[in-house]
């Protein structure tokens, strides 16, 4: 599997970021699986065309469920299973090769592997039902059922699939049965869930759906969830939009180095090997649908760490964004000294005595000039100087001219130009063709996601988590 993590440092930080309880809150997928378990349901049907990840949820339910296991494979061997899933091999022990007769299974708390690639049908149901006798509230894994019922005939096939989850039903256990041949499946109807998992792929890179086609006896209120196999895990994605601390504290700042200005965030500045090189134009791009709270989010960070260090930073927000939301997730977050380094420029009368506020006017070319000259003000002074300005919602006609040459003043200076912009903005053909990195926001059925488009660098979902943080803070979760 590709999807493994190289160090063990990242993956513990992984785990505790995706498994700890304060996060389920907010993961409205995930809260999905688990009240499905919860409701102690007699039968799942996985199915999924090859490579979906339906043996990853199919892992991942055992091991939630913290009741007795038993896992039948037709495919691979433990060994294999455990190279591709290393976070099991703990829960997985021992292994039994089903051929026409089968053995005793010792009664411990590990969850026994049988490798029925040898095996007949009939053995690996005596198998089946000898354990949910022996094993009250067990959960089976049937992996893939496909396999094993193929050689017998329709009306055995049915009968047989009958029998096992009235056994479940009468044990207090679960069927979770694994199929890569939906179309010739005839355990919809008998089943209490049904969950497709599906992919697609946008620029070569692939993005994964979970439906949930049935859950019987519960409400379906998110019947399309993305979700990745990162860490060869199966992760439901966050689909939250809005994240704001619970209590403010000041902002844990990120380094920079001789070469490198960080975002403030440590996945944004891994994605792209190190952070912004200095003299740098990065462009996001922001498609219809993308939450504020995104952008929000990506520039905050890199105001704050910027200011932490600092640095002077220049922001030019959206058109109509009052002043009060734009020191909202800044002013609470860094000292007063650092605000005196922050300078926005907008058309709100509101004022404020903890930064530096310029008027905008009407003039698109009078503004350009006025946010040129001082920012070459605070260069003479400080060398690495940052700016970000949104132009995602602006209806100016812009002197592409102006707009140039101002940016070639950024990357002259060793500074970082942020520029948000959308297809519709007059500017973003310019941009696009001068920019060093490209970003491109966009949703998956309510989930955001970012593509690297230069660097090439894949497709990451953003987790926003500053509630829990104290400070503006996102992180990336890379979609495989």
């Amino acid at each position: 599997m590709q999807n493994k993590f190289n160090e063990e440092e990242e993956m513990d930080i992984y785990n505790e970021y995706i498994y700890t309880t304060e996060y389920e809150e907010y993961s409205k997928d995930k809260s999905i699986l688990h009240t499905f378990l919860s409701t102690k349901p007699t039968s799942l049907l996985i199915r999924g065309l090859p490579g979906t990840g339906k043996t990853t949820l199919a892992l991942e339910l055992l091991a939630a469920s913290g009741r007795p296991g038993y896992y039948i494979s037709t495919r691979v061997s433990l060994k294999k299973i455990k190279e591709y899933f290393p976070w099991v091999a703990d829960l997985l022990k021992d292994e039994y090769v089903v051929k026409n007769s089968y053995n005793s299974i010792d009664s411990n708390n590990d969850v026994p592997v049988t490798d029925a690639r040898l095996g007949t049908s009939k053995a690996v149901v005596e198998k089946v039902m000898d354990f949910i006798l022996t094993h009250k509230n067990a959960v089976i894994i049937l992996d893939s059922w496909d396999a094993i019922a193929k050689e017998t005939n329709m009306d055995e096939r049915l009968k047989t699939e009958k029998s096992m989850v009235y056994m479940a039903d009468a044990n207090n256990s679960m069927l979770i049965f694994i199929s890569e041949e939906p179309e010739h499946n005839t355990l919809a109807y008998l089943v209490d869930s049904i969950i497709t998992l599906e992919m697609h792929y946008k620029d070569s890179f692939r993005i994964r759906h979970m439906k949930v086609d049935k859950m019987r006896g519960m409400q379906i209120d998110y019947s399309i969830i993305p979700y990745t196999l990162k860490g060869s895990r199966f992760i439901p994605l966050l689909s939250k939009d809005y994240s704001y601390p619970i209590k403010p504290i000041q902002f844990d700042a990120i380094k920079n180095s001789d070469e490198f200005i960080s975002t403030g965030s440590k996945d944004m500045d891994t994605v792209l090997g190190g952070g912004i090189r200095k003299g740098s134009i990065v462009l996001i791009e922001r498609e219809n649908g993308v939450g504020k709270s995104y952008i929000t989010h990506i520039l905050a960070s890199l105001t704050l760490n910027a200011l932490k260090n600092r640095l002077p930073v220049l922001t030019t927000p959206a058109p109509y964004v009052p002043l009060k939301s734009i020191l909202k997730y800044v002013k609470p977050f860094c000292s007063r000294e650092e605000l005196s380094l922050y300078t926005v420029f907008t058309k709100d009368d509101s004022s404020d005595d903890t930064a530096n506020i310029c008027k905008l006017t009407d003039d698109a070319s009078f503004n350009v000039n006025q946010t040129c000259s001082i920012y070459m003000r605070n260069v003479t002074r400080y060398k690495n100087t940052i700016l970000t300005c949104d132009t995602s919602l602006a209806d100016v006609n812009y002197n592409i001219n102006e707009v140039i040459n101002g940016i070639r003043k950024v990357k002259s200076s060793d500074g970082v130009l942020f520029m948000v912009s959308s297809r519709d903005s007059p500017l973003f053909d310019a941009l696009q063709n001068i920019a060093d990195v490209h970003i491109r926001l966009f949703t998956e059925h309510g989930v955001a996601l970012c593509q690297f488009v230069r660097p090439y660098k894949g497709i990451h979902a953003i987790i926003l988590e500053s509630e829990y943080k104290g400070y503006p803070y996102y992180r990336l979760v890379e979609v495989v």
